[in-house]
């Protein structure tokens, strides 16, 4: 009988464990998806509320140096991004919980950037974006930005997107 238990225990358990994701993943996940809802639709607030009151660490697709950003305040945020106006898609998503309150997620951004100066029409990145939990929820405490031009000869097509 006890052995009929335990095996009827892991009939039940394993959909929770072939899912493969903790619920912080999922939460991460969703405000990735946010975040960047919120960029598009210039809502700064938004943005501000999902960053980390004691300063962020950031390496930006602009070139700039590592930095940390003290102020991640809507204003700040507002005027960093310069008039930009964006349409943007999360590609690839994945999320994995490092250690308790900590989740990394990794995915690919890609759409079009545009501002005073011109249109980046094919804006492609790899983002590595850290997540902590804080006593307000998940923030964005750090992230990297890594273009994806293939010195420049690449440009996206439907076939970057399809399954091997």
């Amino acid at each position: 009988m006890k052995k009929l238990i335990i095996l009827f225990s892991l009939f039940i358990v394993s959909p929770i464990w072939a899912d493969g994701h903790l619920s912080s993943e999922n939460e991460v996940m969703q405000l990735v998806l946010d975040h960047w809802e919120a960029r598009d639709n210039n809502d700064f607030a938004a943005q501000a509320d999902l960053m980390s009151q004691s300063g962020t660490y950031n390496a930006n697709s602009d070139g700039s140096f590592f930095r940390f950003s003290e102020n991640n305040t809507a204003a700040d945020i507002e005027n960093n991004m310069g008039g930009q106006n964006s349409s943007l898609n999360v590609n690839y998503p994945e999320t994995i919980e490092l250690s308790s309150g900590v989740v990394l997620a990794r995915y690919y951004l890609e759409g079009v950037i545009s501002d005073q100066s011109g249109t980046v029409n094919n804006y492609r990145t790899r983002v590595t974006h850290i997540w902590v939990k804080e006593k307000a929820g998940w923030k964005t405490k750090s992230w990297h930005f890594s273009p994806l031009h293939d010195g420049g000869r690449h440009v996206t097509s439907a076939s970057d997107f399809e399954e091997d």
